[in-house]
């Protein structure tokens, strides 16, 4: 079996060094260790055992740092759960919302209907309370 590991430059041990220290990324931050320990010769084994992952994980590390340097070690976009409720949804939950704005129970049901989507109460609290962070818009909602 290859041994395989990352050879860096010096600048790009300064980048990798201060992603460890302060990117707020924690993520981010155990990739830029990983690449610095790979560096100073650990093993591929040894660097899995380290942050309890799959030599895989650490060998698609490599190939996205040997790919794109460091913006392929920064958390991609698109991970996570997709919201149920989106932006396309707000004019129909706006207007929902002023035809029954004191029964939430009442305006979920109207727009499960309406939306064909599944969802909770809870979900439309935080949809609700998001629009009001964004647009500062609090009289359209001020039970969430």
């Amino acid at each position: 079996m290859r041994k395989r590991y990352t050879p860096l430059t010096e600048p790009e041990v300064q980048t990798l060094q201060e992603g460890y220290r302060n990117h707020p990324s924690h993520s981010v931050r155990e990739r830029c260790q990983c690449l610095l320990l790979s560096h100073q010769g650990k093993n591929v084994q040894e660097l899995s055992k380290i942050f309890s992952v799959l030599p895989l994980t650490i060998y698609m590390w490599f190939n996205r740092w040997e790919e794109k340097g460091i913006v392929g070690i920064l958390d991609q976009k698109g991970r996570g759960r997709k919201a149920i409720l989106n932006q396309e949804d707000h004019a129909l939950i706006k207007e929902k919302l002023q035809a029954n704005a004191q029964k939430l129970s009442l305006v979920r049901e109207e727009l499960k209907v309406s939306l064909n989507k599944e969802f909770s109460e809870k979900t439309l609290k935080r949809f609700l309370k998001k629009l009001v962070n964004q647009s500062g818009d609090a009289q359209m909602v001020k039970m969430a």
